[in-house]
């Protein structure tokens, strides 16, 4: 959820609208993983960075033979582009089915999904995937800082995503940055991909139901800061699985076949409480945060005044 998240307000960031597709890349990367350690016995772990490098090489692919077409003619850009990123996010899984196909058929791999659990270790009682996905989400949360706050190329980025006339005014490449951002944003999503097949597998579409969560958490956290989506995809993640435990637990309601309204909640009060997001455009928004907390526990304001004469 984090590093989806970050992914998503990254290329928000940078061309200004949602990509509804992003989500869908990680069916990418399972599949480069299920490919490698089907066909080649690879060790599932050691094919997470090829899947991350195909993931972003769809991510560079898209941008420039759709991304960049469409805002070099103008027009009515952000529209036209989450549209055609809607269709993409429907289209994409077509491909997915006819691996799957094949697979299936001519290279004697049957499957429902592409799952791997079986090839996962443990260690001290805790699965593998465990601990290298926790790692591996810490270390490109530090590096992505680095990266953004201390190499010429990163603050280049960052200069683009604020202003890009006046970045290229002062000499920025602004074709590499934004290619170099889907890139990222691509192998970000099809590394988690890789992830999912061994922890809990991946259906042939891909993942279904996580643009809702990966936007409840970009809205929540700021579209606009890449330190608020961390916070906001951690904060879906973590609350998404405590209240399932909850309603089954306390309620005695098991909550599986609708869980998906958990993110649609968590995107609706976002937007009604902190429609700028937690972080705001510009950081953290305590006086955002105070009136939020001054809303849900005292109403909302324009109540019953007292009148000036009395006491």
């Amino acid at each position: 959820m984090v590093m989806l998240t970050v992914g998503f307000t990254f290329t928000y960031m940078m061309e200004g609208f949602p990509n509804f597709a992003h989500t869908t890349y990680t069916g990418v990367g399972a599949i480069t993983s299920f490919y490698l350690t089907t066909f080649f016995k690879l060790n599932p772990y050691l094919t997470i960075p090829p899947s991350a490098l195909v993931g972003g090489s769809l991510g560079v692919l898209l941008y420039r033979l759709v991304v960049h077409p469409i805002k070099r003619n103008g027009g009515y850009q952000e529209i036209t582009l989450t549209l055609t990123f809607i269709v993409l996010a429907t289209v994409l899984p077509s491909f997915f089915y006819i691996f799957n196909f094949w697979a299936r058929y001519f290279a004697n791999a049957p499957t429902r999904g592409y799952n791997l659990r079986r090839f996962d270790f443990t260690y001290n009682g805790l699965k593998g995937i465990t601990i290298v996905s926790t790692l591996a989400c810490l270390i490109l949360i530090i590096a992505l800082r680095v990266f953004l706050t201390k190499t010429k190329t990163g603050i280049s980025l960052r200069a683009v995503a604020e202003n890009p006339d006046l970045a290229a005014t002062i000499g920025v490449n602004t074709l590499r940055a934004h290619t170099l951002s889907w890139f990222i944003s691509g192998a970000l999503a099809s590394l988690v991909g890789s992830i999912m097949t061994i922890h809990k597998g991946v259906g042939i579409a891909g993942p279904d139901g996580l643009i809702i969560s990966i936007m409840a958490g970009a809205v929540l956290g700021g579209v606009n800061n890449l330190y608020g989506a961390i916070v906001g995809g951690l904060f879906v993640a973590v609350a998404e699985d405590l209240l399932k435990d909850f309603f089954y637990v306390f309620l005695r309601l098991g909550v599986e076949r609708w869980a998906r309204l958990l993110p649609v909640g968590f995107l609706v009060a976002a937007l009604m409480v902190f429609p700028n997001g937690v972080f705001g455009p510009t950081g953290l928004n305590l006086e955002e945060v105070r009136e939020a907390a001054r809303r849900l526990l005292r109403g909302p304001p324009g109540g019953t005044k007292a009148s000036p004469h009395q006491n």
